[in-house]
């Protein structure tokens, strides 16, 4: 009987799904502030809640806010969360907090540059970082890199960058829902696209 009414005391005391995603929301933002001394916003788009907005309140010349579309996998987290999972919380807010912060201050979260130096070899270098990423390949043709990510059935498109122009990439909508991939592959694509083509 008493084992039946702790279970109940707990369960009255657990926090709703709302409240469990907005502690989510809340430690990003504090994590950002002492471990990269970034201020942020992290809140919901619209009532539906399937896109979070994570906003970046300081100068930066990058976009302002990330969108993050939030699929099944996000929503049991944040239910492990709700039902009070020891240190989810923490090292989930702690990955995610990583990953923005890749975006907007690569450089204190990537241990090598993610274009060569020496020219002729930036094209190599560009694609052996994005191969470092699970199942993803780069294949070469005369005007453009295409990105794929290896499927069980067909390999599938998620991006490609130009060879005769500077700073024309194109990012597939695969690659857009891959949240947590997609703060770390953008920018380093971002980056080989700006690079003159005369350096590659």
């Amino acid at each position: 009987m008493k084992k039946k009414q702790l279970a109940k005391l707990k369960q009255q005391f657990r926090p709703s799904f709302t409240d469990a995603r907005q502690q989510l929301f809340h430690k990003m933002e504090e994590k950002a502030q002492e471990d990269y001394q970034l201020n942020l916003r992290v809140f919901l788009n619209g009532t539906e809640g399937h896109e979070m907005r994570i906003e970046l309140l300081q100068p930066t010349e990058r976009d302002q806010q990330i969108k993050v579309p939030l699929d099944e996998n996000f929503t049991t987290v944040v239910k492990r969360i709700q039902n009070q999972e020891k240190g989810l919380l923490d090292r989930f807010s702690a990955n995610l907090v990583e990953e923005v912060a890749s975006y907007w201050i690569p450089e204190q979260t990537r241990s090598t540059p993610t274009i060569a130096t020496t020219d002729g070899e930036k094209t190599t270098a560009f694609i052996k970082e994005i191969e470092s990423f699970p199942k993803f390949t780069v294949k070469e043709s005369d005007t453009s890199l295409e990105i794929y990510e290896e499927t069980g059935k067909e390999p599938r498109l998620l991006a490609s960058v130009s060879k005769v122009e500077e700073n024309t990439r194109v990012i597939e909508s695969a690659l857009e829902r891959k949240y947590k991939l997609k703060l770390e592959v953008i920018p380093v694509i971002d980056a080989y696209a700006a690079v003159p083509l005369a350096e590659r």
